[in-house]
């Protein structure tokens, strides 16, 4: 079994192998929803786009959607609303959780066929605009996706938050879309943010198209092969970790259907992660992913899925770095003041363990001086030196 590294009280526990491949620049975050509808930014999801984009162009499947999805609302076939046939067949796949489908339906029965100007797309823009604050998920994201100098993220998301957080926090960085994203390589020229499904416009720029149908994820995903080949390749060089989505997201579907493909052609796929927020009590959601071939890193979901923007702003804080150093020798110093032999101890040694696999001669020794000062229990040193031989041993 791998390495769990402690991070702090209260945090999930983060595989060893990941945190190192995120040092050796191993690590492609692919960013969903869920990092943009916590406050301040109150992006909603999939579900709650569509929603959005009912209330905007069909007010009666707008109150429909707004019943069911009530606590202890009616079922699809017996919302009040006096709908059309083909409106509730819209209200079933929307309770179905096919939001994708639901878009083509719409798309369809009001526009006639897709363009970047239908009245779906335009609602989707409309819906969606209003928000440019970013929160601490994008934050952490951005430091975490740093990669030799440059920003490296993909996200499925249409917003640009991503590229706010980067701006704000003056990082260095590119922004692609659809086909202007660059092939996964290990090259250097492989950077920026890369909008896998399409980004909506700033400033004055033209919207590009997006992933929003059924038939855009046929589209993009089966006949153009374009998302699917990127997938195939970053999955390759890559670790892919998922951060903002639940396994039953219409992305997700898709995304995880091509890295399934791909494992049938390639045995030296790299592994993956996801962040995955559910009840403590719930073991089923863990099995659901390791069952799609993905490693899940679960946390509580509770209060708006704090925990996850607490484990990401506390990783981002601890990775190597001139802007962390900081927060770094804080975090260290507290490690110190620990009792060996308790349970925060013992947890503070997994740390400490990936700590020493990534640190040079200089920092080690920092390190020793760290836990030699006043306060800190003088097994300490000994414990140090020996996981510094064991390190030795397996480098």
């Amino acid at each position: 079994m791998a390495n769990e590294v402690y991070l702090g009280p209260g945090l999930p526990t983060l595989p060893e192998d990941l945190l190192l491949a995120r040092d050796r620049g191993d690590v492609l975050f692919v960013v969903g929803a869920g990092a943009s509808y916590p406050a301040p930014s109150n992006l909603p999801d999939f579900a709650g786009l569509v929603a959005n984009i009912y209330s905007i162009i069909d007010p009666a499947m707008s109150l429909a959607i707004d019943a069911v999805r009530a606590e202890g609302g009616p079922t699809w076939n017996h919302a009040p609303q006096l709908l059309t046939h083909q409106q509730r067949t819209e209200l079933k796949f929307f309770c179905q959780k096919e939001y994708d489908v639901v878009l083509g339906m719409l798309e369809r029965r009001i526009d006639g066929d897709a363009s970047r100007q239908s009245t779906v797309r335009r609602a989707a823009l409309q819906s969606l605009a209003g928000t440019i604050q970013t929160n601490h998920i994008h934050d952490a994201l951005v430091h975490l996706g740093q990669r030799f100098g440059q920003t490296l993220l993909a996200t499925t998301n249409f917003d640009r938050l991503l590229t706010e957080a980067a701006k704000s926090l003056r990082y260095s960085y590119d922004t692609f879309a659809l086909g202007e994203i660059p092939n996964p390589s290990k090259s250097l020229d492989f950077n920026g943010i890369l909008h896998i499904h399409g980004k909506l416009p700033w400033r004055r720029e033209i919207a590009s198209a997006l992933i929003l149908t059924d038939q855009d994820f046929g589209d993009f995903y089966l006949r153009r092969h374009s998302v699917t080949s990127f997938l195939y390749d970053a999955a390759r060089i890559f670790h892919l970790v998922l951060v903002g989505y639940s396994a039953n997201d219409s992305p997700v579907r898709y995304l995880l259907n091509a890295i399934a493909g791909d494992e049938r052609h390639f045995i030296d796929l790299k592994a993956r992660y996801a962040f995955v927020g559910c009840d403590p009590s719930d073991e089923r959601t863990a099995v659901e992913w390791q069952t799609r071939g993905i490693t899940p890193i679960t946390y509580d979901r509770a209060n708006n899925h704090q925990a996850l923007a607490d484990l990401l702003v506390r990783w981002a804080d601890i990775i190597p770095g001139k802007r962390n150093e900081r927060a770094l020798k804080t975090y260290l110093k507290s490690l110190a003041l620990l009792d060996p032999g308790s349970t925060d101890g013992a947890a503070a040694m997994s740390f400490l363990r990936y700590y020493i696999q990534r640190s040079n001669a200089t920092e080690q020794t920092e390190l020793a001086k760290i836990f030699s000062s006043k306060g800190s229990s003088p097994r300490w040193l000994a414990i140090l030196h020996e996981v510094i031989r064991d390190t030795m041993k397996v480098r």
